[in-house]
């Protein structure tokens, strides 16, 4: 008994034995998709961080691999993926995939993620991984067997694998270069034992170049050139061994040319694959399809035919900034170009109209305090004149005019070393003004003019045509010659611009342009006069009958000076002071055909914040955006804070506060004194209430 116990425990040791053995000689297929040629989609294959790098899609791409098609069990695979940036700084990705060599063929999932951080003004680095599951054997419906009981093949069992392979990327300017561990950790969840030796692991390292096109139209619009080298090593691994091998060392590189307007081209060579070329069409705005071929060289892939790939894609722009990681996070999605894309941070439609109507309103009254301006500082030139004639008058009345030095003289203290006082018309003078509810078109195109203060000229009071031409004065434009100058039409630049002044060449006028820095407007004009008469006369013949479209007058008078400015805004404090903030208000609405009808003052109960007038910069919906805005703010020298409103809790943040409506004028007309350029309005806040 003793002995027989002996001989049954021998056999089992024996059977566990062979059955291990047996497990260990299962096929396994190991993950390693040939992916030198994915420069367009599923990049994350090449580098696990491309998902974000230089990525600015997302989509969902079908790829089909069809190796060596003359070769009967050729390498076939395909990959259903998505990939993408899911914020400013990471990206996902994530595959079902299938891959067969012959009778081994695997199957399995792939999720991909990476994340980059900043490391300068230029450069940032971003790490990421692939992490792997599958399923590998042999695929017994595509071997023909003789004998179906053959041990040999029933006696395989499927491998669950498990791969984890990271992979960074440190990029500079419009250069990068990254390392990726293809298979650093493969582990066979059956045996658990790692598949590969670490001699015989892949790794991969890349060096990219990004150069991306200017054009803003035709086919190169938004292009970019990417060319990519690449060294892999013990890329042709495909099958589990426990033998050493020879280090292989794999030389590659790719090149794209991506047009987004029509699709792209490529090409590419591999030391081990060969040469490869493709091309790639958008069917419309969100699909695509590809085609690359790639033929052997210099290696057995020579003799077994082309490969091909297909590629059929559907994408979509994700609402992200453009400069995904060179903010610091502090910053981050701190402006509001870019809080406007979220659709978690719009207002509704209804509440931004109802911004734009307090914004028409604020820009209506400064029209308003401007045409006061005007008619103050002819006044006081109207009684400079009078006052000056009257001195001279005296003067003479009692030299009997034989003392031109004595009237001289008089003239000098009078005057305080000035030039003489000139009857000033009654034309706008807020020179390249734009109220802040108006936008200038990005699209080279023609464009108004966007000042609403286009006030009729009233040159001559007994003329009443002079009344219905339009006119502007403009100040200080330097190296523009003072004068009336006949203006067909305002451009923001560009060929339409040159079309139009070609056009009026070919008409036989003599046309040319002004450029104001102020507002970026170029002034296309047909004829310049020295006196307004004669401009005058010019419009109204439109140019002796050879121009039948809309003119205007622009008056250029670079004779104004800062201290007549200073005093001119002392003059709007007195004399805006009489009328009450109601009274503006109600002359506006019935003055501004712009404004809404059923404009209405909403108010909303506001505790713990003072009175006044508010110059606002931006409106937040998220505390978060709205706190670092206010940093951005503040680091560039501004005071800058935000209250908050309880009936949509929305977070305004504002410049300056003023007391009293004249002041809060006088710093939106100025920008802050010049210290802040950007988007603003004013908001009246009443005790305990905002309106």
């Amino acid at each position: 008994m003793k002995f027989s116990k002996y001989i049954t425990l021998g056999l089992l040791v024996v059977l566990a034995f062979t059955k291990i053995q047996a497990q260990e000689d299962d096929p396994v297929l190991l993950y390693s998709p040939a992916s030198q040629n994915l420069v367009k989609f599923n990049r994350f294959l090449i580098n696990p961080t491309f998902s974000t790098v230089r990525e600015d899609k997302s989509y969902i791409n079908l790829l089909h691999r069809n190796q060596s098609v003359q070769f009967k069990d050729n390498d076939q695979t395909y990959f259903l993926s998505y990939s993408g940036r899911i914020g400013d700084k990471s990206g996902l990705g994530l595959s079902l995939y299938t891959q067969k060599i012959g009778p081994v063929s695997n199957i399995g999932v792939l999720a991909n993620y990476a994340y980059g951080v900043k490391l300068s003004d230029k450069s940032n680095f971003t790490f990421g991984g692939n992490l792997a599951y599958y399923s590998t054997g042999l695929d017994r419906n595509s071997i023909d067997v003789i004998d179906n009981e053959d041990f040999r093949i029933n006696g395989t069992e499927d491998s669950n694998v498990l791969s984890f392979q990271p992979g960074f990327n440190i990029s500079y300017g419009k250069f990068d270069f990254g390392v990726f561990a293809e298979n650093l950790f493969d582990y066979n969840l059956k045996t658990s034992e790692s598949l590969t030796d670490f001699s015989n692991k892949t790794y991969s390292s890349h060096l990219q170049y990004t150069h991306s096109f200017k054009n803003d139209s035709g086919i190169m619009e938004s292009a970019r050139l990417m060319p990519l080298a690449r060294v892999r090593m013990n890329g042709q691994n495909r099958f589990a061994s426990d033998t050493e091998g020879e280090q292989d060392i794999a030389l590659g590189g790719s090149l794209i040319l991506d047009l987004p307007k029509l699709g792209w081209l490529q090409g590419g060579y591999d030391s081990f694959y060969g040469a490869s070329a493709g091309a790639g069409f958008n069917i419309n705005r969100r699909l695509s399809l590809g085609y690359t071929m790639e033929k052997g060289l210099a290696t057995d892939f020579d003799n077994l035919g082309v490969t091909h790939e297909i590629s059929f894609a559907y994408s979509f722009t994700p609402n992200l900034t453009e400069d995904r990681v060179m903010l610091e996070d502090d910053y981050e999605d701190n402006l509001a170009d870019n809080e406007n894309s979220e659709t978690s941070s719009l207002a509704t439609n209804e509440e931004i109209d109802e911004l734009k109507r307090k914004l028409a309103e604020n820009d209506a009254i400064i029209e308003e305090l401007m045409f006061r301006q005007d008619s103050l500082e002819n006044s006081r030139q109207k009684d400079l004149e009078r006052r000056f004639n009257m001195v001279m008058s005296m003067v003479r009345n009692e030299t009997q005019g034989q003392r031109p030095d004595l009237e001289k003289r008089a003239e000098n203290l009078f005057l305080n070393g000035q030039n003489r006082p000139a009857l000033a018309n009654t034309n706008s003078s807020n020179a390249g003004f734009v109220p802040n509810g108006t936008k200038t078109q990005a699209r080279p195109t023609t464009v108004q003019d966007k000042t609403r203060n286009q006030i009729t000229v009233a040159q001559s009071k007994t003329s009443t045509a002079s009344r219905n031409v339009k006119s502007r004065k403009f100040k200080n434009l330097e190296g523009v010659k003072d004068g009336f100058y006949i203006v067909a039409n305002v451009y923001k630049g560009g060929k339409y611009m040159d079309k139009f002044m070609n056009d009026l060449n070919e008409r036989g006028f003599n046309s040319d342009y002004i450029d104001n820095p102020e507002n970026g407007l170029k002034y296309v004009y047909l004829k310049r006069f020295d006196t307004w008469q004669e401009a005058l006369d010019a419009h109204k013949s439109g140019v002796n009958g050879t121009y039948t479209d809309n003119l205007w007058i622009m008056n250029v008078d670079n004779r104004y000076t800062n201290e007549a400015y200073a005093n001119n805004v002392d003059k709007i404090k007195g004399k805006s002071a009489k009328y009450a903030d109601d009274i503006l208000q109600t002359n506006v609405i019935v003055k501004d055909r712009v404004a809404s009808n059923e404009l209405e003052a909403k108010t909303y109960k506001i505790e713990g914040i003072g009175s006044g007038f508010y110059i606002i910069a931006n409106v937040f919906a998220n505390p978060k955006n709205a706190n670092r805005f206010v940093r951005l703010l503040n680091s560039y020298g501004l005071s800058a804070g935000y209250f908050i409103n309880p009936d949509n809790n929305w977070r305004y943040v504002y410049l300056k506060k003023h007391e009293s409506w004249n002041n809060a004028l006088i710093s939106y007309y100025t920008n802050l004194n010049d210290s802040y350029n950007e988007k603003m309005w004013i908001m009246r806040v009443a005790p305990g209430r905002m309106a």
